[in-house]
């Protein structure tokens, strides 16, 4: 055993060795450097590229896209599929809307820019191929969500980045994959280029005139949410592994960038023994018509603030231990199996899907003997099944259920066409968790993109693009205004190119 073992290590080390010997330093020069391979970079990208810039993008997984690949639709106000709808809200009108939604608490200048610039991002989106249609993804919000259309085998995002990577490639972009940055090059008070090292060891310098910092945040980092945001990592858990760890925040606060508005795009959700992810009893999580309660037994919320997810996520993450339990009962589940659900969970699952398999998973669920679903044939029964006062929760149930008879919500005001009676057949219980899209917030920039630094002063050499960028939103992902994030990674990674080849053009 102890030879086997030692010839391993010899192995290892020779291997090691072998690896080393073959690694080498790589220099490059380029007008233009982009750390990341999503919407933002890949926008980046072909923009700098479009302006004859030459352009090196950075891309640490093995595929392209990242959170933008999953994504559906983009915000966007006084549109050409808007204006073919006669739908008539303006870009004043959302952007009042958005600031006040954020009680002012926002880079407002910024935001201004990119409303009043969202239908060009579409146009020119559309230029490189990408077809849109603007409809209204659900009954609290307006219709400024478009959404990519179909195109060969691929959906939405993966559309999108489809499309920028091949008009990418067309201009003579290099496009580096598994090769993440480590650091900026910051020399003489600018930012002259990054180090990374790709997937052989080797160690790539890139020499750029600028750099766009598109990384995409931080959500899949546990540690960074623990120091960066009120949340603990381990509770408030990303919906995807996609890899984001903040990395391109952390080198630019390493050369001194300042931040700010550090946060979490929340929603609801849950897991656990038998239940499967993204499925059917996740998918009743975003339901308007169950009861929610906390672990008082309590009500505390208007159930329909499931149609605005992130403001969802906050009212279960305030509750005493970050969770709540949605109640339902047998019409509920028949109702999404034959009828289909009221509220989609976004691309996964869209609205009126028919959730089928249903009952398979409450059986699968509830044989699997988990502490996140439960089912009785009472509501005292299920009280002690969730562990919660029985008395206080035939109160909140007795209540919801008069309140469904007289079509009024004494409590908080459900509107009467979500506020259904939960009285048939057995009741079910499935625990309400708060989950999370993205992160949001970071560094501090100006309109120009530019990341700030001391005294508010832009780092020359600079930029910052998508969920890197702080400043946006103030405790809550503005959702009213669908597809903000996505519309505002693609914009503001195109803003920050043509900054950046515009400056360069005015620094010679």
């Amino acid at each position: 055993m102890k030879g086997n073992f030692k010839l391993t290590l010899l192995s290892c080390a020779m291997a090691m060795a072998s690896h080393c010997a073959f690694a080498k330093t790589i220099n490059l020069n380029t007008d233009i450097a982009v750390i990341g391979g999503g919407s933002t970079g890949m926008s980046a990208a072909v923009a700098g590229a479009e302006k004859g810039a030459k352009v090196i993008v950075l891309e640490k997984n093995v595929y392209l896209g990242g959170s933008s690949a999953f994504a559906e639709g983009l915000f966007a106000v006084e549109s050409e599929s808007q204006r073919q709808q006669s739908y008539g809200l303006s870009k004043d009108e959302a952007f009042k809307h958005i600031v006040e939604f954020s009680h002012y608490k926002t880079n407002i200048p910024l935001i201004r820019d990119f409303v009043n610039h969202s239908a060009d991002n579409i146009d020119w989106l559309h230029q490189q191929g990408i077809e849109f249609k603007a409809i209204q993804i659900s009954p609290t919000e307006p219709l400024v969500w478009h959404e990519i259309e179909k195109k060969d085998h691929l959906i939405h995002g993966a559309v999108l980045i489809g499309a920028l990577q091949e008009k990418a490639k067309e201009m003579g972009v290099e496009i580096m994959t598994r090769t993440p940055a480590s650091s900026l090059i910051y020399e003489s008070g600018k930012v002259t280029g990054v180090k990374a090292k790709d997937h052989k060891g080797n160690d790539i310098v890139i020499h750029a005139k600028a750099v766009i910092i598109g990384t995409g945040g931080f959500g899949n980092s546990v540690e960074k949410i623990n120091e960066w945001t009120e949340f603990d990592g381990t509770k408030f858990k990303p919906t995807l592994p996609l890899n984001k760890t903040g990395d391109g925040i952390e080198m630019a606060r390493n050369i001194g960038a300042d931040h700010e508005g550090e946060n979490l795009m929340l929603h609801p959700g849950t897991e656990g023994k038998g239940i499967i992810p993204l499925g059917a009893l996740y998918t009743m999580t975003w339901q308007p018509n169950n009861m929610w309660v906390n672990n008082h037994g309590e009500r505390f919320v208007d159930e329909a603030i499931a149609f605005s997810f992130a403001q969802a996520g906050n009212a279960i993450a305030r509750q005493r231990d970050n969770y709540a339990w949605a109640i339902f009962d047998d019409y509920a589940v028949d109702y999404a199996a034959t009828t289909g659900v009221d509220n989609g969970v976004g691309v996964m699952v869209p609205v009126t899907t028919k959730l089928s398999n249903i009952r398979q998973e409450i059986k699968q669920a509830l044989a699997a003997k988990g502490n996140n679903f439960k089912s009785a044939d009472s509501i005292k029964g299920l009280a002690k099944e969730i562990g919660v006062s029985a008395k206080t929760l035939q109160l909140s149930y007795d209540n919801y259920n008069k309140y469904a008879g007289q079509h009024y919500d004494e409590e908080f005001v459900k509107e009467h066409r979500w506020l259904r009676p939960i009285d048939h057949g057995k009741l079910y219980a499935v625990k309400l968790l708060p989950y999370h899209f993205t992160s949001i917030g970071g560094l501090k920039v100006n309109r120009e993109l530019q990341v700030l630094g001391a005294n508010e002063q832009p780092i020359p050499g600079l930029y910052v693009g998508g969920n890197d960028v702080g400043g946006l939103y103030s405790d809550t992902y503005t959702l009213w205004a669908s597809g903000h994030a996505f519309a505002w990674a693609t914009y503001s990674g195109r803003k920050a190119a043509l900054s950046a080849v515009d400056h360069m053009k005015h620094s010679k």
